[in-house]
Formats: structure tokens, sequence, C-alpha cells
């Protein structure tokens, strides 16, 4: 979307809109919209001769939504990405139960089928649980490894660590980020709920930047290396690749553990590689981690209770596998129009 002509009105969740703005201080994961309006869970809006229903969804992604578009008496439900066992359960909940029914065609994202199903997909309260044994059994400091926009994950480390008797430590990158959330229900930066590290590179950036002004709120909660190495058996912290050399040169890693909790195809594209760099530097690696996308169960679920009459395939790298989910299936080349 950088490159679209900024006159081009965009249309975003209020509290995504705040996230994207924050990260633009940092690097290139961030956005700053010119002519911006907000959407809100269930206030129909209207784009040309179309009418936009927005529908909050539990999703890894901060602020997603499903849509429910209207036009000329047809209707597509598009479900964006999606899934039912994360800290919005109720948003899933509400899909099945309030949601739209009978729409001409849904769109639906199928990210988990055609993988295999060992074991359920754990919820995020479940994560809590493992999160919290892996933490007290480490003698030394955790390091966090999740997505910082994931937050979600901030939450359920959050909760782990509290509930495990040790401190939660954020980058000044994620402290920033809440900060300009500002939601009550999320840990506050700005007061003893968290600590505040800045890393090397981001201080680096700072300072040529001159951006001290992002700092500033964080002054009272921030962590030196010398306190991460004292109190190192009471720490949780967020933890990128980038970070390495800060801990070591910190050396506080002695007895510590890293939870690594995204995708594990991500691993390959870490820059120190993290696993080759735990077993260099005796960190235990351990991976505790819940797909931001629905199971194979809620997918089936999500579709008997909003009954389409076509489904299309998105998202996914088994299209065929949702003749498994309803009786009338279009799979759709990209590039292609399918003809209400």
């Amino acid at each position: 979307m950088q490159y679209a002509d900024p006159s081009i009105p965009i249309y975003v969740g209020r509290e995504a809109d705040k996230l994207l703005r924050a990260a633009m201080a940092f690097g290139p994961f961030g956005a700053e919209f010119k002519v911006v309006h907000h959407y809100s869970h269930l206030e129909t809006f209207v784009v040309g001769p179309f009418h936009i229903t927005p529908y909050l969804a539990d999703h890894s992604a901060f602020d997603a939504y499903s849509f429910l578009i209207e036009c000329n008496g047809k209707s597509i439900f598009y479900s964006g990405d999606l899934r039912g066992h994360g800290w919005k359960q109720y948003a899933f909940d509400n899909l099945l139960s309030k949601g739209p029914k009978g729409v001409d065609v849904m769109l639906l994202e199928g990210t988990t089928l055609g993988r295999s199903a060992d074991k359920p997909m754990a919820s995020e309260a479940d994560l809590v649980l493992q999160l919290k044994r892996s933490m007290t059994s480490t003698k030394g400091i955790v390091l966090a490894g999740f997505s910082g926009q994931n937050i979600d994950r901030l939450v359920t480390f959050y909760k782990a660590a509290l509930s495990s008797g040790r401190s939660f430590v954020v980058d000044i990158y994620i402290a920033h980020i809440l900060w300009a959330i500002d939601r009550k229900s999320l840990p506050d930066p700005t007061t003893n709920a968290l600590r505040v590290f800045l890393p090397q590179r981001m201080k680096s950036k700072i300072i040529r930047d001159k951006a001290f002004e992002l700092v500033k709120p964080f002054y009272e909660q921030r962590i030196y290396p010398d306190e991460l190495k004292e109190k190192a058996s009471e720490l949780v912290m967020t933890f990128r690749a980038s970070m390495a050399g800060d801990l070591e040169k910190a050396n506080c890693l002695a007895g510590a553990s890293l939870i690594y909790s995204m995708w594990p195809g991500y691993l390959e594209r870490s820059s120190p590689n993290l696993q080759d760099w735990c077993k260099h530097k005796s960190v235990d690696f351990d991976i505790i981690h819940t797909s931001g996308h629905a199971s194979v169960d809620d997918l089936q679920r999500l579709v008997s209770a909003i009954s389409p009459k076509t489904l299309i395939p998105i998202h996914t790298v088994s299209p065929e596998a949702f003749n498994r989910l309803h009786s009338s299936v279009q799979i759709i080349p990209n590039g292609k129009w399918f003809d209400l």
C-alpha cells in the first residue's frame, strides 16, 4: 500500500491504524495513511454501490475483521484470516451465532487445510499453561520469540510470566506500540506492569533520527544490561534475532531458554539462525506455538453456520480440501472472475 497514490481512501480498523502508525518509527513494517476512514464491528459503511459490514475476527493479527459485502441484491462474505481459539474466541462464537446466513458466495481462508492434525489445536489459554511450565523449569532468563505485532501472543506471554512469578520485559518497539494503542485491557508500559529494554540497534536509530520522544514515556521503566544479568532468573524478555548481540554483551544467558512462538517455517529466515545460536550459547530452545488460523473443525462450523450457496477457497495450498467443507466449491485461479 505504500506505493499507492496517497489520495486513495484507506479503510482500516481504528486500533490497527494506531498500531501501524506507531510501527513507522522503527522500520518498514508500519504505515501512515493520508486519507483514512475507520470502521468498527457491525457498523455498515458504504463505498460506491457496496454496503460493507465488518465483523471483528479472532486472529493473531491485531484488530482483524471479516466482511459482508452487499450490492444489487447479491452478497459475499469474506472471512479474512480468522480462528476460534484465541483471546477473542467470543468474536468467532458471535460470528457463528449472529453472522450472515445464506450468502451467495463465501471467500474462506484455509491455511490449516492440508496440514497434519495429529492433535487438537491449542488455545492461547493452553499456551499460558505450557509457557508457565517452561518458565518455571528455566533457571536463567526466558527469551520470548514472537512477532511484536501479535498482541494476543504478547498477552499470553505476559499472563504466563505473571503466573510463574517473573517480571515481563519488552523492547522499546513493543512498548511504543502498546503505548500508542492505549487499551486498558493491555499491560501499560509506563507502569510497573512492564519493564522496557532499549536494544542497541534501536538506540542507534533513535539517536540518528533524533527521535528521543520515543523513549521519554518509559524512562522510569527502563531496564539496563547489568540488571538483565543480575535479575536473569526473575525475567521473561521479548526477543528477536537482532537482539542476540545485546544479550551476549550483557552476559545474561547462563541457564537461559528461548521459547519460539511463531510458525516454525520462519526459523529458516532468521539471521543469525536462532537454533544454531542457542546451541552455541548453551541456551535451551523450545517451540511453543499455536496457529493464528482456524482449525479444520472450526472452518467446518463456520461454513455450516453461514451456509453459503457457493464456497471459494482463498489463502490455502490445498483448495481441493474445501470439498469436504461444502457441497458447492468453486476453485477460482488468481486473476479470474467469478460471475455471481
